[in-house]
């Protein structure tokens, strides 16, 4: 039985590490589920739950390759976490269980987890003003003009074709932990189709995903001017749920409508604020109706002016923002956050996978095992996040940086002894 008290307590006599194996078992029960997971190799001498853990655990402190995770295994640095009599794998044995693990079964186990995370009052209190808002991002995997697969993307680049994945991602953001609550990646040409899948095709899918798996999962869906799209807003508008969209194409008949019912009038509203101690930023606003072609209701139209002024020199720039949304009611000061805080599922998560946790790196270039791998990182990610600010007091406040955590956790494990103790129980 889980109790919530726990999530929110760290004996950090203990060690970073023994921590995270026992909030990682007794919070997320961790074992159970990855005793759950199959793959269809045939007669294989290592254990699915011994693979799985041993990526998990991997991802978790940023292997930056296999071979780091084989060089790991070779010295028996996993050998401390897990029962004697588990055999642990080697790279070729990861490899070849990827290729043909069960997708649905690493979906259930990453949809179990955030079932886990909401139930746990994740964002009982929203994560922007009350509001529980999901960001939705295209994130490109990795490129080359030599690897391909029968999934790989492809552009063309002075006559040379370049491969390449991309997968839709869905993040609350706001507030800390940025949690990653859906990805879904985007099909190559089908069939007769002249052209690769669109980014709002597999966005409609990720949303219908989320909505079957957690209902109420969002009230607010923010997305760059990609999404300023009649069929998107419809769609989203199904699922009661309403869309926060950035505008920058200033050709659109809805932006020369607002241009001209801006023209010759005062702000709505302005207000002011410290950015950093140095640097005052005064934001004026305006907002009308438009009608959008395709769109029933009339959508509402906001224009944020931004001068940033630097309080040491005196000199301003200005910036200016221009967003739809169908959150007719939605005060335009929540609104101006949101629309800054879509951002952070760039700066607080695409970025940080790319840079830290090496989501670049073409770890195995197959169908299934790609897709399979950046499940296991995804859920590696959201367990580590989840770790730092849900388990770790004041985690923000103490200004600690989680490269440094994961430093310490990984010297942990080198010297770790369980003493017939092993946190995780795969069964």
């Amino acid at each position: 039985p889980y109790n919530y008290m726990f999530e929110n307590e760290i004996i950090l006599g203990n060690g970073y590490f023994r921590s995270l194996l026992q909030y990682l078992s007794f919070v997320y029960n961790i074992g159970g589920k990855i005793h759950k997971l199959r793959d269809n190799r045939n007669n294989p001498k290592i254990l699915t739950t011994s693979i799985v853990l041993t990526l998990l655990i991997g991802f978790m402190l940023k292997i930056r390759s296999f071979n780091q995770l084989d060089d790991w295994l070779e010295h028996n640095d996993f050998r401390r976490i897990v029962p004697r009599k588990m055999r642990l794998p080697r790279i070729d044995a990861i490899r070849d269980s990827l290729k043909v693990m069960e997708l649905t079964d690493i979906q259930a186990f990453h949809h179990s987890i955030i079932t886990t995370s909401i139930k746990n009052k994740l964002v009982r209190n929203g994560t922007i003003d009350g509001y529980k808002v999901v960001a939705f991002d295209g994130v490109e995997l990795f490129e080359s003009t030599k690897k391909n697969c029968v999934n790989c993307l492809t552009r063309v680049i002075n006559k040379v074709p370049h491969y390449f994945h991309k997968s839709i991602v869905g993040a609350y953001v706001g507030q800390d932990p940025h949690i990653i609550i859906g990805q879904e990646m985007l099909k190559p040409k089908l069939d007769s189709a002249s052209k690769d899948e669109g980014e709002l095709t597999a966005a409609k899918r990720l949303l219908q995903q989320l909505n079957k798996e957690h209902q109420r999962f969002a009230d607010v869906i923010v997305y760059d001017a990609l999404a300023c799209d009649a069929p998107w807003i419809n769609t989203v508008n199904l699922y009661n749920i309403d869309s926060v969209i950035r505008v920058k194409d200033m050709r659109l008949n809805i932006v020369k409508a607002a241009k001209e019912a801006f023209k010759n009038t005062s702000t709505n509203i302005t207000w002011s604020y410290y950015k950093t101690a140095t640097k005052q930023v005064t934001v004026s606003v305006w907002e009308t109706y438009v009608q959008m072609s395709g769109v029933t209701e009339p959508i509402r139209f906001i224009k944020f002016l931004e001068k940033t002024t630097d309080c040491n020199t005196n000199k301003s720039k200005y910036n200016e923002v221009f967003i739809i949304t169908t959150a007719h009611d939605m005060a335009v000061k929540t609104l101006h956050k949101i629309i800054h805080a879509r951002w952070g599922i760039e700066n607080n998560i695409i970025r940080q996978l790319k840079t830290q946790w090496h989501m670049n790196h073409c770890f195995i270039h197959d169908k299934n095992g790609l897709e399979a791998t950046l499940m296991f990182m995804i859920i590696s990610f959201n367990l580590m996040q989840l770790f730092f600010f849900r388990r770790m007091n004041q985690f923000r406040c103490k200004k600690l940086l989680q490269v440094e955590v994961i430093e310490r956790i990984i010297k942990e494990m080198m010297s770790y002894d369980a003493h017939g103790e092993y946190l995780i129980d795969t069964g």
